[in-house]
Formats: structure tokens, C-alpha cells, sequence
């Protein structure tokens, strides 16, 4: 049985990764039509990521249910949890991945690998202070507060984490959801935190069943992390 919920997980993720190559061709075909001309090449990339994102979402919940033979099922659907008792997971959590971030960065300065944002982040935020280009950091708050939080938990815990939960159990659930989480996010250096993201984000729908606490917290430590860069202190 192991297994067999082994082989499920990794199936699923190959789904995952089969949409996003999906996504990336449809943005490809978009931008060939001239679209977002009035953004910046950097900005348009942006609006990219959870756009591509967005259509591997899309194509999992299609696909998911049509390509691959699960498990039956271990647990009975979850219920929703209070709104009050929601609203406390999702303080919680965010505590969690927010000291967390800042704990393993710690970590991993004091060993001579400092953990940085992507090089074409740093470059953005870098012409928005010299006042090159405002717009294009404009587009990057948007994306990495609100669009990208919504479309990566839309595919990695209302999707994927949620489908291995209910067929696989909660160490597959957990891990397939966050290393998949960790890797699309192209930054070898910061992996290690964004696995731990994936894992608290994981949590906060586990603790709740909504959806919406799990973007709650990915908003929460996003806004954080931009607020920080603009600041100059990431």
C-alpha cells in the first residue's frame, strides 16, 4: 500500500508540472499577441508567473480526476472548522512562517550562504528607488501579494494537497505539496524556506479546511518579504 501512495504522489506532481508546462505555453502564445504592451518586459514577467500558475491549476483539477487512478480513499472529508477557531490557526501560522523565514535565513547566513530574492526581483526594486521604473515594482506588489498567493494555493493546497490528503495521507499530502511548492519558485539558495512555507501553508488549510486560511498566511508573509525588499532590508 505504501507503494502504491508513493507512486500516486509522484503521479500527481507530474500532473502538476505537465499544467504548468501547459501554463507556459499558453502565456508564450498571449504575449505572441502583443498583450500587456504597456508593461515593462520584467513587469510582464511578472503577471507570467501566476498566470502560468493559474492555467496549472485549472488543468489539475480537469486532469486529476480523469489521468490518474488513486488510492481509495483513507479519511472522511474534513469539515470546516469556526470562524473563530480559523481566524486563530491562521494567526498562528502566520507567526509561524514568518519567524520561521527569518530564523533559517539566520541559519544559513551564519554558514556563509546567505538566502537572497531572485536576481530580476532585486534588479525591479533597485529601479524603483533610483526612479527608472515605479511601474514595473507596482506590478510586482500586485503579483507577489495578491496574484501569486492566490494561484499557488489554488493549485498546491486546494488542489494537490487536498487530493493526497483524502487518498495518500498527511506525510504525503505535506511533502508532495511543499516540494513541489519549493521548486517552482527557481531559487536553489531559498529552497529550504520556501519548504517550509509550503509545509505551514499546508497547515493552515489542514487545521481549517478553508482554503482561504491557506492564502490568508501566503498573503500575510509575502507582504512581509515585499515590504522588507522596498524598505531595503531584504
Amino acid at each position: 500500500m505504501t507503494g502504491e501512495r508513493i507512486r500516486a504522489a509522484l503521479s500527481e506532481l507530474a500532473l502538476v508540472f505537465a499544467g504548468l508546462l501547459l501554463g507556459i505555453v499558453v502565456f508564450s502564445a498571449l504575449r505572441s499577441l502583443g498583450l500587456w504592451s504597456s508593461i515593462s518586459t520584467l513587469g510582464v514577467g511578472l503577471v507570467g508567473g501566476p498566470l502560468i500558475t493559474g492555467c496549472a491549476a485549472a488543468f489539475y483539477a480537469w486532469a486529476s480526476r480523469r489521468a490518474i487512478r488513486m488510492p481509495e480513499p483513507i479519511a472522511t472529508p474534513q469539515q470546516d472548522v469556526p470562524v473563530l477557531h480559523a481566524l486563530w490557526v491562521t494567526t498562528g501560522c502566520i507567526a509561524l512562517a514568518l519567524v520561521g523565514s527569518v530564523l533559517l535565513g539566520y541559519l544559513f547566513e551564519s554558514f556563509g550562504v546567505p538566502v537572497q530574492e531572485q536576481e530580476t526581483i532585486l534588479e525591479i526594486v533597485e529601479a524603483a528607488r533610483s526612479g527608472e521604473d515605479r511601474m514595473t515594482i507596482v506590478v510586482l506588489g500586485a503579483s507577489a501579494v495578491l496574484l501569486a498567493p492566490l494561484a499557488e494555493e489554488w493549485l498546491f493546497r486546494g488542489g494537490l494537497f487536498r487530493r493526497l490528503l483524502g487518498h495518500t495521507g498527511r506525510p504525503f499530502a505535506y511533502t508532495a505539496s511543499a516540494l513541489g511548492f519549493a521548486a517552482i519558485h527557481n531559487n536553489p539558495a531559498g529552497f529550504v524556506i520556501y519548504l517550509w512555507l509550503g509545509l505551514v501553508f499546508a497547515l493552515a488549510i489542514d487545521r481549517t479546511n478553508r482554503l482561504g486560511s491557506a492564502i490568508a498566511v501566503h498573503v500575510a508573509n509575502n507582504a512581509f518579504a515585499f515590504a522588507m525588499l522596498v524598505l531595503g532590508e531584504g
